[in-house]
């Protein structure tokens, strides 16, 4: 569930980063009350709609905001309505633009290294790669997982605490 609420709220600043763009604004826009005509999300509205109205089906609710974060080719302004609404239904205050996915990071209490030292070991990380030295890179990723550290290369934040279960 943790990983999850982080997904969508990467996909939420990722929405509102893009209408912010589309705008040309340097705060996020309010979003306006238009109606929706794209069909791919009134259909999605539609589904929402029935699954609050069953006894707030929220299992139903969540696929639906799911499959609304995934879907593209889609106009980003419709979107932004449709995620506003289904979040203030949901509850869950994702369109809280102070809310970022580093909100998320938790320290184990096993960890045995700093942040400092996690951004230092990083940034020697992507020299390697930048010099193809990849099996520096791989030790220094090995090294990184051993201390409790989850690299994830190609997310914007490059690392996250992995979660002791």
């Amino acid at each position: 569930a943790f990983v999850r609420l982080k997904r969508m709220v990467m996909a939420v600043e990722k929405v509102h980063a893009e209408l912010a763009r589309n705008q040309n604004a340097e705060n996020y826009p309010l979003i306006d009350s238009s109606p929706i005509e794209d069909p791919r999300l009134e259909a999605l509205m539609d589904k929402f709609e029935t699954a609050v109205c069953d006894d707030l089906n929220t299992a139903v609710g969540l696929t639906v905001l799911d499959e609304l974060l995934s879907l593209k080719d889609v106009d980003v302004a419709e979107k932004a309505r449709a995620l506003d609404y289904i979040d203030d239904v949901l509850g869950f205050d994702l369109a809280d633009f102070e809310l970022s996915r580093t909100e998320f990071r938790i320290r184990p209490k096993s960890a045995i290294i700093t942040e400092p030292e996690i951004e230092t070991a990083l940034a020697a990380r992507k020299e390697a790669r930048a010099a193809k030295d990849f099996a520096k890179s791989d030790a220094i990723r090995d090294d990184l997982i051993a201390k409790g550290v989850e690299v994830m290369d190609g997310d914007p934040l490059g690392w996250d605490w992995k979660l002791d279960i």
